[in-house]
């Protein structure tokens, strides 16, 4: 893969952010490798392995972790190409849970061949607790929130942080 670009990871997180609005994270699939490896402390909090290996299973982890979240806000809010072939993304995480408004914010780690995303690893604080950004429903915040999901990776259940 040629050198990532700012505008190229731009459009990847775009996709991430419409898949997670849709509630459907099938849309990102695009985006990855076959043989993705997706790590994340969330997996432990499932029972799953540290290590979702292949396309299939990342997607329904990530689809897991977000069952139960409307209203999902995936916005970046910083980013950095590094180089060889790697990015950080900082997400902003925003989702309503039961009857409150949650903010899950968490770092990724993307690791790039062949025009796909081989890795992608999420960092956290797993003993933080979500911010609570008042009830659900409430416009409070939001910027151009959609039906389910949170993060590329998805988002934690109430009482947990991150995906």
């Amino acid at each position: 893969m040629s050198a990532l670009t700012p505008a190229q990871l731009d459009a990847q997180e775009e996709v991430f952010a419409s898949a997670f609005a849709a509630g459907d994270v099938g849309l990102a699939r695009a985006l990855y490798r076959p043989d993705v490896v997706y790590v994340s402390p969330t997996t432990r909090l499932y029972g799953w392995p540290a290590r979702v290996e292949g396309v299939d299973r990342t997607l329904e982890f990530i689809q897991l972790t977000i069952s139960g979240a409307a209203a999902i806000d995936y916005a970046v809010e910083e980013r950095a190409v590094l180089p060889g072939s790697g990015a950080f993304v900082k997400v902003r995480f925003d989702f309503d849970m039961e009857r409150a408004r949650l903010r899950s914010t968490y770092v990724v780690l993307y690791r790039y061949a062949d025009g796909g995303i081989a890795r992608q690893e999420l960092f956290y604080d797993p003993g933080g607790a979500l911010e609570r950004l008042g009830s659900a429903g409430a416009d409070e915040g939001r910027r151009g929130a959609g039906a389910d999901a949170p993060g590329p990776a998805g988002a934690p259940r109430a009482g947990t942080d991150g995906p």
